[in-house]
């Protein structure tokens, strides 16, 4: 089910996590993409949904996104520099983005009065369509595309929002455009080929964030995820071994030897991680000599 509320504000503070943002916004509220089976093992079912039996089947989308980030941004600058984490609990290309463009709108408000830097996290090709609009986004802007795995399946796992090869396609179109473009293996999930499966980032991505779920969910040792069953659902699938901290420190030693050492960053670090200059951004011709 999903329904549109007038939300009263776009911008939340952050930290902890997140601590080299200020803010992280979110669009929508829930996710479309998996079932209830999700709420087994994504964070974002308890710590912003609340109603584990419902992860999955109901979305808000907050129509007025828009509007309040404009008012929003206005007064969190007059605090300090506004950077922000698109998004943290949800995802901003939803299937119902490509009706509802509250994302979209977002972006287009974002041209007109940017932050002083963005992070547009996603586990689709969406930001696809909005190339035109992030290309005139003037801040320190980065586009990360979560690629779990290399594969186009797990077993007991639901099926995923886009298929590795989709994603990874994705970021290299997005580094031609010119912008940082950011693959997220996290949480790192089962590989079949870790040494191709580094390598197709290393041709399409800037760089890339590993992550486990032991460290990546923000409670300690993986508590919260623990508690929703991640590690049996692996165990169950026969991968019980990408469990182990281990796996983490194996793959991060063949993506370091493939792709470089400044290239790949992990769980806390590589989210906060500033990045470098953004690419001079192409503007229209105006006609003027």
């Amino acid at each position: 089910m999903m329904r549109q509320v007038a939300a009263r504000s776009i911008l939340t503070r952050t930290g902890g996590f997140l601590a080299g943002f200020t803010h992280t916004l979110n669009p929508y509220r829930g996710c479309s993409f998996g079932s209830a089976l999700c709420g087994t093992f994504c964070y974002a079912a308890e710590m912003a949904y609340g109603r584990r039996g419902a992860w999955g089947e109901e979305v808000e989308a907050k129509a007025n996104a828009a509007e309040l980030y404009r008012r929003d941004l206005a007064r969190e600058k007059r605090r300090g520099p506004v950077r922000i984490f698109f998004s943290s609990v949800t995802d901003p290309y939803l299937p119902q983005e490509r009706r509802l463009g509250i994302t979209r709108a977002l972006l287009e408000a974002m041209a007109e009065s940017p932050p002083d830097r963005l992070v547009l996290q996603t586990h689709t090709p969406g930001p696809l369509r909005d190339l035109d609009l992030l290309r005139r986004i003037g801040c320190d802007l980065e586009v990360n595309i979560t690629v779990e795995t290399d594969r186009a399946t797990l077993p007991g796992f639901p099926p995923p929002a886009a298929s590795p090869h989709e994603r990874i396609a994705a970021l290299a179109t997005i580094r031609r455009a010119g912008l940082a473009a950011v693959g997220v293996v996290a949480p790192l999930l089962p590989l079949q080929d870790p040494e191709e499966f580094a390598r197709a980032l290393d041709g399409a991505c800037t760089r890339v964030i590993l992550d486990h779920w032991r460290i990546g969910d923000g409670s300690p040792g993986g508590a919260r995820t623990k508690r929703r069953g991640f590690p049996e659902l692996l165990a169950r699938g026969g991968f019980g071994e990408w469990n182990r901290i281990e796996a983490l420190q194996k793959t991060q030693d063949l993506f370091r030897s493939i792709l470089g050492p400044d290239r790949v960053s992990i769980s806390r670090a590589g989210f906060n991680a500033t990045p470098p200059a953004p690419p001079p951004i192409s503007r229209p011709a105006t006609g003027e000599a």
